[in-house]
């Protein structure tokens, strides 16, 4: 059994972490196949966007704990080497050209709070929930969950969240904006593949150049930022996207961005 799944429906990859017995915890294995999966999705041109969710009715829990078990015994170095795998996820995520959705079903836990936040837009089922619940074990925040979280929610409420270690429920995050949809219990997924067929007839590139605009924007410094928007802003004049665009808008008729994929 693959511990990632892949499954194309229409213009859209689902990706599915595959091990619900674990609550689709991080196992070993598990980087290889998701990185590996993110990457033949961004190569293929009949891909357009992705959606990632988890089998049964957990999203993912994060590092799995008999792994985690075993790290004491290891050194810096090595500990720093399996934590380059799960940031080699996040990253994955980040630097894939195209837009990414999670599913949120039941909740995600640590590192699954990482993964859904890393997603350009995430979608959480009603009752459904994020833990960041290092501290009741020992350990600390990892996979860039405090950088995303810290990008939408207050400072006391990630101090809240990663302190205590309690459950902030998807309503509430919905409510700060943390995220972007509250589906029906059992329809997170659904939903995602509803929200992904925005990106069926959008333009490529400057979807790819926003994205990395949106992502960049938070770290940048207001120079850094201005730069980039105008590196991209005239690339894309010179591309065949705002061509077909600006054609389209100036003879009243719907782009044909497909045609250019």
């Amino acid at each position: 059994m693959s511990i990632i799944e892949n499954k194309v429906i229409g213009n859209t990859l689902l990706l599915t972490l595959n091990n619900s017995s674990k609550r689709n915890s991080m196992v070993k294995g598990f980087h290889d196949e998701f990185q590996k999966s993110i990457k033949i999705a961004d190569e293929n041109k009949d891909v357009f966007s992705i959606v990632i969710n988890g089998a049964g009715d957990f999203f993912c829990a994060g590092g799995d704990l008999n792994a985690l078990q075993t790290r004491r015994t290891m050194t810096q170095e090595q500990r720093y080497e399996t934590l380059g795998q799960l940031n080699g996820t996040i990253q994955s995520i980040l630097n894939c050209s195209k837009p990414i959705i999670s599913a949120v079903e039941g909740g995600a836990a640590g590192a699954g709070v990482s993964l859904a936040m890393a997603c350009d837009l995430v979608i959480m089922s009603e009752h459904s929930f994020f833990s960041l619940a290092y501290v009741k074990i020992g350990l600390t925040p990892d996979g860039a969950a405090t950088k995303f979280l810290s990008e939408t929610m207050p400072r006391q409420m990630l101090a809240e969240m990663a302190m205590i270690g309690g459950k902030i429920d998807a309503s509430r995050l919905y409510q700060i904006g943390a995220i972007n949809f509250i589906s029906q219990k059992g329809n997170a997924t659904k939903t995602a593949i509803e929200l992904s067929k925005n990106f069926e007839n959008l333009p490529k590139n400057s979807l790819s150049r926003i994205k990395k605009l949106t992502r960049l924007a938070y770290g940048n410094n207001f120079e850094s930022q201005l730069k980039l928007e105008t590196d991209f802003m005239v690339e894309s004049q010179g591309d065949s996207e705002s061509i077909e665009g600006i054609d389209a808008f100036l003879e009243k008729r719907e782009p044909n961005y497909k045609k250019l994929r």
